[in-house]
């Protein structure tokens, strides 16, 4: 059930009344509703993806309890251990094993060794990238004591299920869900108008935007041997802005339902295309896996490492630096691995951490160059040439992101060069560059807000303001019925 599908529209208008005007007499019977809800939304796709999910559910409810009732600490680490176990192999089973096992033979045939190993033909579950997560956060946070382990069945299964989330995110921590689930939610009309402005948003971003670019990409990245120079920059063009208008409209939507239903989910994207650097860009950009794999992954990574140290200098460099470059690259590495099984994510994700580990080598240099050349931080030039130098950067990495292969990335880097044009005409449309521009711009003077309908149109006459609703509206319907999946669902 897509969230830009017509079933999905008759889906949560009838759960949205039935959710506030019958089963919001008691909690338990408005979170009994929502659970199902979550799981007729999720089976929707797959009935047999459900067994998993339910499977995992009650595996995590139990061993967040048994963590929390043990005293020792070798108890409580045993099963913990158990619980990242189970977790994770779950996912390296049905998204990683034969990746693993490819790699392993491949390795072997350069010492001359060759196997002949089947591999699995194993379905990926939508989301289980995501919904693995939910339920690591949920172990670490109870054996950190950092949240109580819920003896609520109904609940767990709620915070690991919920269905605005589960396919795509944002990756709302249980930390933060369970409160939500555990109090009496009260229909706010303010609310529910500002979760409807999002929605329209998102399908904006997601129908009007993003899906209107796939043909043309697809274009470029399937002709990478043979197409011009201007159509393979227009191509990674159009994908720099689809995955953006794809990803983070999925995310409005999520958000958008989440206020529908009474709840509070976490921003997900905060207008990244206007960051001056990559660090920025990243706190940014998917919000909720970033700082997931910063408290996560980097943290424990980088204090482990400090530990060890005990100079204040190794391999002729600070030890801090040395800490940072190791911590950055062990991150993005698996920040690239858990985007999909293939060596091109990896080496979009070492991109990103070069490019971190460079900025971070270099404040000091920049700052005192900035200071000779007496240019203020602020300086109006000096950012345009930032945010156009980190926009290149992040659409340059794009390539192996959307590549099927290295070596596809490789080639469409090179036919870049090796085919250069700037003949523009008649590689798309005059609307998608229109429509690309009306979005950057609403989204410019929306930066400010959490999304840029949130005060956008506000005070205008409510007359001009519907109309203006009514135009995105009107687009959303005019450019819809090609029913896109949303690009982060393969992951």
């Amino acid at each position: 059930m897509l969230f830009n599908s017509s079933a999905f529209a008759l889906f949560l208008t009838v759960f949205f009344f039935f959710y506030w005007f019958v089963f919001n007499r008691n909690l338990t019977s408005q979170n009994l509703f929502l659970l199902a809800g979550n799981y007729l939304f999720y089976g929707w796709w797959d009935y047999r993806f459900l067994f998993l999910l339910f499977f995992l559910s009650v595996l995590n409810y139990f061993f967040a309890l048994l963590i929390q009732t043990k005293k020792q600490k070798q108890q409580r680490k045993f099963i913990f251990v158990g619980g990242l176990i189970i977790n994770l192999g779950t996912l390296v089973l049905f998204k990683y094993f034969n990746f693993f096992i490819e790699s392993f033979i491949d390795v072997l045939a350069i010492t001359g060794i060759r196997l002949n190993v089947s591999i699995l033909n194993l379905i990926i579950p939508l989301g289980i990238s995501f919904y693995i997560f939910l339920s690591l956060s949920y172990l670490i946070d109870v054996y950190q004591n950092k949240l109580e382990a819920s003896k609520s069945f109904i609940e767990v299964c709620l915070t690991l299920s919920f269905f605005p989330i589960i396919l795509a995110g944002p990756i709302q921590r249980p930390s933060s869900l369970l409160p939500q689930i555990r109090r009496k939610r009260i229909f706010d009309y303010w609310k529910a108008t500002d979760g409807l402005r999002q929605i329209l948003w998102g399908l904006f971003m997601k129908v009007v935007i993003a899906d209107q670019c796939v043909t043309y990409v697809d274009q470029a990245f399937d002709g990478t041997s043979t197409a011009s120079g201007a159509k393979l920059i227009v191509g990674i063009f159009l994908f720099t802005v689809q995955i953006y208008a794809d990803f983070a409209g999925y995310s409005n939507i999520a958000i958008g339902v989440g206020k529908l239903l009474g709840f509070d989910i976490m921003r997900n994207f905060a207008f990244p295309y206007f960051s001056r650097d990559l660090r920025e860009f990243w706190r940014r950009w998917n919000i909720s896996l970033t700082t997931w794999f910063r408290d996560y992954l980097f943290f424990p990574v980088a204090y482990s490492i400090s530990r060890n140290i005990k100079s204040e200098r190794m391999f002729f460099m600070r030890s801090d630096h040395l800490i940072y470059i190791i911590g950055i690259s062990v991150t993005w590495m698996l920040t690239g691995l858990w985007h999909g099984a293939n060596y091109n994510f990896m080496i979009w994700g070492l991109i990103q951490g070069f490019f971190l580990i460079f900025y971070h080598l270099t404040i000091k240099e920049r700052s005192k160059i900035q200071r000779k050349l007496n240019i203020s931080n602020n300086n109006k030039i000096l950012t345009l040439i930032e945010r156009l130098i980190t926009f290149f950067i992040i659409m340059f990495s794009w390539v192996f992101f959307r590549s099927n292969t290295v070596g596809q990335a490789f080639n469409f880097i090179s036919g870049i060069f090796s085919r250069f044009s700037l003949d523009f005409s008649e590689i798309l449309p005059v609307e998608i560059p229109i429509f690309i521009v009306l979005f950057f711009i609403i989204e410019w003077i929306g930066r400010d807000q959490e999304y840029p309908l949130a005060t956008f149109a506000l005070k205008w006459p409510r007359m001009i303001r519907w109309v203006f609703y009514c135009f995105l509206i009107l687009l959303i319907y005019q450019y819809s019925g090609t029913n896109e999946q949303f690009i982060y669902f393969q992951f």
